[in-house]
């Protein structure tokens, strides 16, 4: 009996207590929930409450820059170009030359037709001086004639006599006649050989080609060196009356009228142009369910058809909550904010964003109307700090 009380005290006992010990039945309990802790505080923060606005909400759509009128400058020459005096981009006056083309041929032409005319000239000298000539012979021939008629009718002169001075006459007048004839044939061919001069000048013109009208050389399609045929354009010149052409989708049709003032953004120049609205397809495109509108905009230092632009249409309105840059905090890929509790404590609470205007974040999500925020100083801030 007594062997059993000492096992028991000896070793049955401290196995117990180590037991109980183990469980943590010999220790203070604590009950569950959370700790009370004294986060780190932080000065030099400042915050704000978030509150919505209401904004219009805008359609945004990308267009480019044209020219109202454009002409497709070509010429009537087939010969190879020599010159081009402007490149894509530049502005040209009316008149203005473009290119030179290989005119050596017609100058050949010219030369011919000038030396051939030169030729005639002299002929007709020659012609002229030969009537004076045989005018005077045929006058005095025909004096002659009368003459010797009128003694025939006297029975002075034979009428064998008659006939020769007679012949004679005939002969002479055959000879006006003839240089009469020369004279015409002169006449006719200088006419042919003006004709052809005059031709080739005018064909010479379109070796020199000109721009029509003021504007903007928009495409330039031929090269020194290029063959150029008759109506096969070598530049596109628009003028400066421009426009923006856009294709707006089909369910704003009622968003944009004829009339209407719209800004015209453009991107490589960063300007903002005031444009109106001046032409609106009544028919949508089945294809992309668009349909186009046409806004005038003014002419500006730099501003070339072809450019880049976008506009905003007005659409409607909605409430957005939007925040200041500062108090966006970038966490790798995602974006937050530091939001203020009750008890001033800060949290990093994640949001979506969207567009990005006058220095202000549009969120998306995340983030709730009324919520206080940090805004300046974040780099202070930090996650379970406090405020005050």
């Amino acid at each position: 009996m007594a062997g059993l009380i000492r096992f028991s005290l000896f070793f049955l006992l401290p196995v117990l207590v180590l037991i109980l010990w183990m469980g943590g039945y010999l220790t203070p309990r604590v009950e569950p929930g959370y700790a009370e802790t004294e986060g780190k505080t932080v000065t030099g923060i400042k915050t704000d409450i978030v509150k919505s606005v209401e904004e219009v909400s805008d359609y945004v759509v990308d267009g480019s820059v044209i020219s109202n009128n454009t002409a497709k400058v070509s010429t009537k020459l087939m010969a190879r170009i020599l010159e081009i005096k402007v490149k894509e981009g530049d502005t040209v006056k009316k008149g203005q030359l473009l290119a030179v083309l290989d005119d050596s041929e017609i100058k050949q032409n010219i030369k011919e037709a000038e030396a051939a005319l030169e030729e005639l000239s002299k002929a007709r000298e020659e012609a002229l001086a030969g009537r004076e000539g045989a005018k005077a012979g045929y006058e005095f021939a025909k004096r002659t004639y009368e003459r010797f008629l009128n003694l025939y009718k006297d029975n002075a002169v034979s009428k064998q006599q008659l006939e020769e001075i007679e012949t004679k006459m005939i002969g002479a007048k055959a000879q006006l006649e003839m240089i009469d004839a020369k004279l015409k044939q002169i006449d006719a061919k200088e006419k042919q050989v003006k004709a052809k001069l005059k031709f080739a000048k005018i064909m010479q013109s379109y070796a020199y080609v000109k721009s029509p009208f003021d504007g903007v050389v928009i495409k330039k399609m031929n090269d020194v060196g290029d063959m150029a045929a008759p109506g096969m354009p070598i530049f596109l010149v628009g003028d400066k009356d421009l426009r923006f052409i856009a294709q707006i989708d089909e369910k704003f049709i009622d968003k944009v009228r004829v009339g209407d003032d719209l800004n015209v953004y453009i991107e490589t120049l960063n300007k903002n142009l005031k444009g109106t609205v001046v032409e609106k397809s009544k028919s949508i495109d089945p294809m992309s369910r668009s349909f186009s509108i046409k806004i005038k905009i003014p002419y500006t230092e730099g501003l070339t058809p072809g450019m880049y632009g976008k506009i905003k249409i007005p659409v409607s309105k909605e409430r957005k909550i939007l925040i200041p840059d500062t108090a966006l905090v970038k966490w790798g890929q995602l974006n937050g904010v530091y939001t203020v509790d009750e008890e001033g404590f800060l949290r990093l609470t994640f949001v979506k964003i969207g567009e990005k205007k006058d220095g202000k974040y549009e969120v998306l999500s995340g983030l709730e109307d009324g919520t206080e925020i940090v805004i300046e100083n974040v780099e202070k801030a930090c996650d379970g700090c406090k405020i005050r």
